[in-house]
């Protein structure tokens, strides 16, 4: 059986390749194995995300903001996630929490602005 690193490598490969399964299956193995991999979490929120999964979605970004709070990536990846569940207030709140962390990011910002038009808190 491939190490945590040979797993995590595997399901980065997959999702990049667009292999979503494979993906999903090898980072579903690696946060089983490490629970403080904040970056397959990452990655399995994407990978679910990509399969229209979002409610898994929110919950391995989740898990990886749990472990790196202060990362604005992980924010703006749950953001889009309750963006497409259609639960735009959180996803404000979220792209807020992103921007907090890393004023200068652009697609946050523009997520944001965007989201705030549609619901009119212009």
């Amino acid at each position: 059986m491939p190490d945590t690193a040979e797993q995590y490598k595997l399901g980065v490969e997959a999702f990049k390749a667009g292999n979503t399964d494979t993906a999903i299956e090898a980072l579903e193995e690696v946060t089983r194995l490490d629970h403080q991999n904040h970056r397959a979490f990452s990655y399995l929120g994407a990978a679910y995300a990509a399969k229209g999964r979002f409610n898994a979605a929110i919950g391995a970004f989740k898990q990886a903001e749990q472990i790196a709070p202060r990362v604005a990536s992980i924010h703006f990846n749950i953001a889009q996630a309750y963006e497409a569940s259609g639960i735009p207030n959180e996803a404000e709140y979220e792209y807020e929490r992103a921007l907090e962390i890393d004023p200068n990011y652009t697609r946050a910002r523009e997520a944001l602005d965007v989201l705030k038009k549609k619901l009119g808190h212009v």
